[in-house]
This record gives structure tokens, C-alpha cells and sequence, in this order.
């Protein structure tokens, strides 16, 4: 078995394989819905996706971070600017940060572009 590590804000968060996700204790004793564990869970499955052959290439966190943005944060919420960015992010349940990152990547694409930017 074959096991990737996941690495996130500069500390290994997580290891994953195609059918299993081992998180660091700090954040196996978060409750459900907390913002951090639940996007490192996103970014697991990134890992999972790129070793069953779902996604092409080599696992990378910061893709990982992509694909997890991508599917937490709708694109549609990008198409105009946060009046509260704190209390989308935690209406998402989304690190705030993450959000931020998500509509600057958003803004950076061409305007004939849509989508995540994977």
C-alpha cells in the first residue's frame, strides 16, 4: 500500500492511499464541519483520485489545495466580491484563507474562462 502524505499550512496534516485516509491527531479531534479538517479531507481525496488514475499526473499539494477549493467553493460565489469573507467562509465551512485564495485565483483568469483553474 502505498500511502501520500498531505501536507498543509507547512506540516504533514494527513497520509492517504486509494482506500484509506490516516489524519494527524490534532485534527482527528476536531468535531465534524471544522473548516481545516474538512478541507485536508478534500485534499486526501485529491490524493486518492490521482493514485486510482481519476485524476493524470503526480499527487502535489498545492493541486491538492486546487482541487479542494474547487469543490468546496461554488464558482458562482467568485463572480462578485465578498462583502464578508469571514462569514462566507464560515457559512461554507472553509478556511477563510482558502476563500481568499479561491477569488484571487478567480479574478486572475481571463474573463472568457471559467472554472476552478485545475
Amino acid at each position: 500500500m502505498w500511502l501520500q502524505p498531505i501536507a498543509y499550512r507547512g506540516r504533514v496534516v494527513a497520509c492517504a492511499s486509494a482506500t484509506r485516509v490516516f489524519l494527524a491527531d490534532e485534527l482527528r479531534r476536531r468535531p465534524d464541519g471544522d473548516p481545516e479538517l474538512r478541507f485536508v479531507l478534500f485534499m486526501c481525496c485529491c490524493a486518492r483520485d490521482v493514485m486510482t488514475g481519476e485524476l493524470p499526473g503526480r499527487y502535489s499539494d498545492a493541486n491538492a489545495r486546487a482541487y479542494a477549493r474547487a469543490a468546496l467553493i461554488p464558482d458562482e460565489l467568485m463572480e462578485r466580491p465578498l462583502a464578508d469573507p469571514r462569514r462566507t467562509a464560515r457559512a461554507l465551512s472553509v478556511p477563510v484563507d482558502e476563500l481568499l485564495q479561491a477569488c484571487d485565483a478567480h479574478q486572475a483568469l481571463p474573463s472568457d474562462e471559467t472554472g476552478s483553474g485545475w
